[in-house]
C-alpha cells in the first residue's frame, strides 16, 4: 500500500463524503465510516477518474470494504496497467 494513494482516498473522502480523516485508517470498513452502498459506488467512479483506472470488472458482491482494500484494489490495477 502506497502512503500516496491511502492520502488521496482520504482527501476523497473528506471532500466528497464529509468524513472525518482523523477516524480513517487501511483497517477502516466503509460501512464504519458511514458510507452506504451507494456512497461506496460513486467512490468506486471518482477513484476511476482520480488514478485513470476501469474498475468496472469489480462486482458488486466483491466491492472494497475496507479502506486498505480500496487502496488494494488502486494498486493493483495501477500496476497492470
Amino acid at each position: 500500500m502506497t502512503s500516496s494513494t491511502f492520502e488521496q482516498v482520504v482527501a476523497l473522502l473528506v471532500q466528497q463524503h464529509g468524513v472525518d480523516p482523523a477516524t480513517l485508517t487501511p483497517d477502516t470498513g466503509l460501512a464504519d465510516a458511514g458510507m452506504d452502498s451507494l456512497a461506496v459506488a460513486e467512490l468506486l467512479f471518482s477513484l476511476e477518474d482520480t488514478f485513470r483506472i476501469d474498475l468496472g470488472d469489480v462486482a458488486a458482491t466483491q466491492a472494497p470494504a475496507t479502506l486498505g482494500e480500496v487502496i488494494a484494489l488502486i494498486d493493483s490495477k495501477r500496476a497492470a496497467q
